[in-house]
């Protein structure tokens, strides 16, 4: 099946800072500040968000690469959201520029590729891996 999803989506994807996003709670550090990798999924999340209601039902996205700055420490307790922009697409391939903020900085930038899956093919894929063990 063609699907054709053009440059220029935007979405956003927000939260407040809780003890269970910080470096210190998932083990990326010992700074109780929001964690990399937990910046890194909300602008996945936004990403996602972006081209998800342009696929048809059955369809959905995975990332399958990203390249992220994360830029300022941001305490518990205080609003991050991300900001992604589809900038390119080649086929089912979608590539996305991505900025990150909390109430005082920008925190994050990223580029970050995602790729159209069919859900079923994908998970029956994956699910025989577990099989073969």
């Amino acid at each position: 099946m063609a699907i054709e999803i053009k440059p220029g989506l935007c979405a956003q994807a927000e939260t407040v800072v809780e003890t269970k996003d910080t470096a210190k709670a998932v083990g990326s550090g010992l700074a109780e500040v929001f964690a990399t990798p937990v910046m890194i999924a909300l602008m996945e999340k936004a990403a996602y968000t972006a081209v998800q209601p342009q696929l048809p039902q059955g369809y959905s996205t995975v990332g399958i690469y990203i390249g992220a700055s994360h830029l300022a420490a941001t305490p518990v307790g205080v609003k991050v959201w991300a900001k992604a922009t589809l900038t390119e697409t080649d086929g089912k391939r979608l590539k996305f520029d991505i900025e990150a903020f909390d109430e005082r900085d920008k925190i994050g930038e990223a580029r970050h590729e995602r790729f159209i899956i069919e859900e079923n093919r994908f998970l029956k894929k994956a699910y025989e891996k577990a099989q073969k063990q």
